[in-house]
């Protein structure tokens, strides 16, 4: 897992990509791989860069957190946080016991949870990345292409 980041980064710091760019694309990355969206973030990750005009391979370093090992704390972690945030009570029922409505308000803790962990997660990381990525190429005497588009 660490040797695709690591490849992601390294392509995306030697592309002609703005830091703007590349940090946006990390920051996408990373708010999709905190939604349930597992087995449909590649795609999910190329589009949206597409449309929103960030970097594809940073977008892709991002979502490389979740996969089949770490999906269940990555899960764990967002299904807590939604329920807190929707006020929902802890209840385990039995499996016989289960309604459509249960599935309902767990999906929907996954959701809002998921969107807030990466929420926060693309907030610290967008600077965080911008302000390293400019500083790495200032020292490196690179030319910063920054694009307004």
């Amino acid at each position: 897992m660490w040797r695709k980041v690591l490849r992601f980064i390294r392509r995306a710091l030697r592309s002609r990509a703005s830091p703007r760019e590349i940090a946006g694309g990390v920051a996408l990355g990373l708010l999709i791989n905190f939604t349930p969206t597992l087995g449909f973030q590649i795609p999910l990750a190329l589009s949206l860069s597409t449309l929103l005009r960030v970097n594809p391979l940073a977008a892709l370093a991002g979502i490389q957190i979740t996969n089949p090992l770490t999906a269940p704390f990555v899960y764990a972690l967002t299904y807590r946080v939604g329920r807190w945030l929707l006020g929902q009570k802890d209840r385990a029922p039995e499996l016989r016991e289960l309604e459509a409505m249960d599935l309902v308000r767990a999906g929907a803790a996954l959701w809002v949870g998921g969107l807030a962990v990466g929420a926060g997660a693309a907030l610290v990381a967008y600077p965080v990345i911008l302000w390293g990525l400019r500083r790495w190429r200032a020292r490196r005497g690179l030319q910063q292409t920054e694009s307004f588009a």
